[in-house]
């Protein structure tokens, strides 16, 4: 939260800041768990025991997102991930969200689900608790993008199913409950329908993902799902993975008639809109039975796998998805890795969902209807694709929405793996319109990663408009996190924020891991954050992760981006009612609040306001002006900097202000008298101490004066006095000598002369009678 500019005891507090990059570059980023030593893994009321392990399958284990149960409120981590349950009992799929420093669970049951009745583990989202759920997805959907939705599959047994299905449900937080969604496909027999979004519940489905948009309403997103599945042909093992998309209908749908894929009516001769939800599938009919399956796949006769999907545009209303295809061609095309990107574009076909899908690769691109020219031959089928080398294998796509310009709109960004010199290298790739549409792979077509060295599982957010990138890489001490960012919009390149967070290793076996580390932000690219220009509730925006570490069991944790300490610098301009406050922080890959506390202890009690630091990896200066600070006063205060997740304070420091000067007073003056060698006259002081000096001169030779007399003396406010001065040595030689001497009497107050008058001595012999 921004802190409030507190009015001073003393008086009002003008401020300014300036912000000015220095010189010196700074280290790499440290960055802050959250919170420190504790799993997010862990709450064994919900039946999350942090014993187990979470998984360790590919392509995941967990995924995590930026979100919040109020419109308008700062967003928060909202992780899903699969846990692993003792004694034998199968994987559960479990939500948890970060706040205030704590994890917390989200959902004490659900609606809809075959274990509803009576859950073994109150916090699963499992359909049935007796199958393993498997590769989460979580987003925020609903109006004002503020209901969490999770998707997964598992196993279903029943009449008509008998293989892995696709699952999507939302949380309510009024009953905090998980609340199955989609067209009833029937209950296989026996107990509650089932939501399956599968195109065929008898077909194998498997890593699914959501994302909240809508291509009509952007206050009303909605969870569109994309996943593979194998192709319904007479093979009772079905034919390869097809990717499909559907979108969503409702909330509030009455039934789901005419929806395809078509639901199982009920006694009423209507299909249930389970939690008053459809799911349309989307896109031109190309492969199953008539040829009326919507897939996404390039190339039908091979495996397309493990897709993401993304909303860009103006006000989100552009669905892209992004998958690979693998394994050998029958149509001959490709037989190695490629990914592929394609957007939703508007069509009225019947059955299309109001959409077809549009590939654009490197070079090439091609609508997915009846011709699809991407699969005209080999040499189209590369330009389609986004590798950087597509006769390489390249796999593991992750988009996100964004822009490094405010001024365009969101793009789609891509990040995934590719075989380079017999080692996998995470490349990334965003989609530009000029001088045609493709895509273009930023950091000057290079690679991200380390030279050399293994990397793969990618995954990329946006905060902001700075995009994030974190992967897997095998260093010489171990699997390690990367995590880093891009700089300047124009060319993209690459920074490297950090590259030592441990992981458990790579690999398929007991204690080994083959997942990503997926990334989010409090600022993701969506209309309620402006795209990425005003984050909604005021955050920041920082980056935060999920990781997976240790062995037996493995572990989830989470880490944020976090500042240097600030360093708290020595004032300057120092008065007596005021002072600049100078600082520097080091925002170590992500913007940061600054801003200074200050007061007349080291409880301080007064903010400055707060400013933020744009992206960075080098020590910034900051400062405050401060005024109306009380004369001669000693002032604690230090430099501030803020994440979204911690506040972080340098070192106290001290200034004083000046005492101000005396107020004078007004001193008024009688007539001087002379008597003899001495001088006297009446003095009366107004308002204030008088500090006077009396000073008598004489004229010599050449027209100098000299000094004949001189008394200082300090008169109090409301004194009267008579002063006296008696000539010195050398005015009564002079007086002497001439018998008359002149002398002038000249009075100042501080450097000011407030008085003069002139005044004769005279010897005996002299004397007027």
């Amino acid at each position: 939260m921004r802190k409030q500019w507190g009015r001073s005891p003393w008086a009002r507090i003008a401020l300014t800041v300036v912000v000015v990059v220095l010189a010196a570059a700074g280290s790499a980023a440290a960055f802050q768990a959250l919170p420190p030593g504790v799993q997010v893994n862990n709450d064994p009321a919900a039946g999350i025991d942090p014993g187990q392990s979470v998984s360790g399958e590919d392509p995941t284990n967990a995924d995590v997102v930026g979100g919040a149960l109020v419109a308008g409120k700062p967003a928060v981590p909202w992780a899903v991930f699969r846990q692993q349950e003792a004694g034998g009992a199968h994987d559960q799929v479990f939500s948890r969200s970060f706040a205030n420093g704590v994890w917390t669970t989200r959902g004490n049951g659900t609606v809809g689900g075959r274990s509803s009745a009576s859950p073994q583990f109150t916090g699963s989202l499992n359909f049935d608790q007796g199958q393993d759920g498997e590769a989460p997805s979580i987003d925020f959907a609903g109006a004002g993008r503020t209901v969490p939705w999770a998707t997964w599959y598992e196993n279903t047994t029943g009449t008509g199913f008998g293989a892995n299905n696709i699952f999507a449900s939302r949380f309510d937080a009024a009953s905090n409950k998980w609340v199955f969604a989609g067209q009833s496909r029937g209950n296989g027999g026996s107990g509650p329908n089932v939501p399956s979004l599968n195109i065929h519940t008898d077909q194998s489905a498997e890593n699914p993902s959501v994302a909240g948009g809508s291509a009509v309403d952007p206050t009303k997103p909605g969870p569109w799902v994309t996943w593979q599945e194998t192709e319904q042909t007479a093979s009772p093992g079905g034919g390869p993975d097809q990717i499909f998309v559907s979108k969503p209908i409702g909330p509030g749908a009455a039934n789901c008639n005419g929806v395809t894929p078509a639901g199982v009516p009920d006694a009423s001769g209507n299909v249930p809109a389970i939690g008053g939800f459809c799911f349309q599938q989307v896109g031109l009919g190309r492969v199953g039975p008539g040829g009326a399956d919507p897939s996404l796949n390039v190339d039908v006769t091979r495996n397309g796998i493990e897709p993401d999907i993304a909303f860009t545009g103006a006000n989100d209303s552009v669905p892209w998805v992004v998958w690979y295809e693998k394994d050998p061609s029958t149509a001959g095309l490709a037989n190695n890795e490629l990914v592929f990107a394609a957007k939703a574009e508007a069509d009225s076909a019947p059955g299309a969902g109001g959409f077809h899908w549009h590939v654009f690769g490197n070079t090439g691109n091609g609508i997915l209807n009846a011709a699809n020219s991407c699969a005209g031959s080999l040499v189209a089928e590369h330009a389609c694709s986004l590798g950087s080398d597509p006769t390489k294998d390249a796999e593991d796509p992750q988009v996100a929405a964004g822009t490094m310009n405010p001024a365009n709109p969101t793009a789609p960004w891509v990040t995934w793996d590719e075989t380079v010199g017999g080692v996998h290298q995470v490349f990334v790739s965003r989609f530009v319109t000029t001088p045609t549409p493709h895509f273009q792979i930023v950091n000057g077509g290079n690679a991200i990663s380390t030279p050399g060295v293994e990397s793969t599982r990618a995954d990329i957010t946006f905060s902001g408009n700075t995009p994030y990138v974190s992967w897997r890489e095998e260093t010489p001490s171990g699997t390690r996190a990367f995590v880093g960012h891009f700089v300047n919009a124009a060319n993209p390149t690459f920074v490297l924020d950090e590259s030592d967070v441990p992981l458990t290793p790579t690999g398929t076996g007991p204690g080994q891991a083959d997942v990503r580390e997926p990334i989010s932000s409090a600022c993701i690219a969506t209309p309620f954050n402006a795209d990425g220009q005003a984050c909604q509730g005021g955050a920041l925006g920082t980056p935060f992760f999920l990781f997976t570490n240790g062995t037996s069991p493995r572990a989830l944790f989470a880490d944020a981006y976090q500042p240097g300490v600030p360093v708290t610098g020595a004032a300057s301009a120092v008065t007596t009612s005021g002072a600049t406050l100078n600082g520097s922080v080091n925002p170590q890959g992500a913007a940061v609040k600054v801003s200074f506390q200050f007061g007349t202890t080291t409880a301080y009690g007064q903010s400055t306001p707060s400013q933020i630091i744009p992206v960075g990896n080098s020590p910034v200066a900051f400062s405050a002006a401060l005024t109306g600070l009380p004369a001669g006063t000693t002032i604690h205060y230090r430099a501030v900097a803020q994440s979204d997740f911690g506040t972080f304070t340098g070192a106290d420091q001290t200034l004083t202000t000046t005492t101000p000067p005396p107020v004078m007073g007004v001193a008024t003056f009688g007539h001087a008298k002379v008597s003899g060698t001495t001088v006297a006259v009446r003095i009366t002081c107004d308002g204030g101490p008088c500090p006077l000096t009396l000073t008598l001169t004489a004229g010599a030779k050449h027209h100098r004066r000299v000094n004949v007399g001189s008394k200082s003396v300090t008169l109090n406010a409301g004194e009267t006095r008579i002063v006296r001065i008696t000539l010195n040595g050398s005015g009564k030689h002079l007086l002497a000598t001439r018998h008359i001497l002149n002398v002038r009497l000249r009075v100042t107050e501080g450097q000011t002369t407030v008085s003069t008058q002139t005044v004769t001595f005279r010897t005996h012999a002299h004397k007027r009678h």
